[in-house]
């Protein structure tokens, strides 16, 4: 650009306060100009975001076009809020299953709570006595796991014993507190002692 541009419409395509420059872009599609703060002082208190609206005048210099008076500012249009996106449906597949040994099956891709402990335990277990059972503290439980680990009062080892939400229902509970007393039955596994039982002391 090698003239004098006078009332131009400018957008602004960025501005950085804290530095003090940013650039416009020509509304007639002819190009950019350099905008310095020292043009907006004569405003007063004005904030340039993206997209707000300058008429002003440019002129050319050794660097390129640059912004030498702003006329008037508008600004930018907010945008429009974005819709809330629904969510997804979740698939699941309801395909008839043959019933196995006279028992319907459970339809494919509905989930459901492990049940390998609860099909282990012997009913011996559940007739235990309280007096015949491990107390301990519930060191913590973690809701996204569902899992969490006890400390039993007469262990000093810091192992702590495993639990998770199955064992819990199988007392009626649905979660514990951190730190809350229980007690629990438990076996030695590979991975360190699990607990069978978990009760409210």
């Amino acid at each position: 650009m090698n003239d004098e541009l006078k009332n131009v419409t400018a957008t602004v395509k960025w501005y950085k306060a804290d530095k003090g420059f940013g650039f416009i872009r020509l509304s007639d599609g002819s190009g950019e100009a350099f905008l310095h703060s020292k043009v907006l002082a004569p405003l007063g208190e004005v904030t340039l975001t993206e997209g707000t609206i300058l008429v002003c005048d440019v002129v050319p210099s050794p660097k390129g076009p640059q912004v030498a008076a702003i006329h008037s500012v508008t600004p930018a249009a907010p945008a429009e809020p974005k819709p809330p996106r629904e969510p997804k449906a979740r698939r699941t597949r309801t395909a008839a299953v043959p019933p196995v040994d006279g028992k319907p099956a459970k339809p494919q891709g509905v989930r459901e709570v492990p049940q390998r402990r609860v099909e282990r335990l012997p009913a011996a277990l559940m007739a235990i006595s309280p007096d015949d059972m491990t107390y301990g503290t519930v060191r913590w439980y973690n809701l996204d796991s569902q899992s969490g680990l006890i400390d039993p009062w007469n262990d000093e080892t810091g192992i702590g014993v495993y639990f998770d939400r199955t064992i819990l229902r199988q007392s009626g509970l649905d979660i514990v507190a951190d730190g809350e007393d229980v007690r629990f039955v438990a076996e030695q596994g590979d991975s360190g002692p699990f607990a069978l039982r978990v009760e409210l002391a």
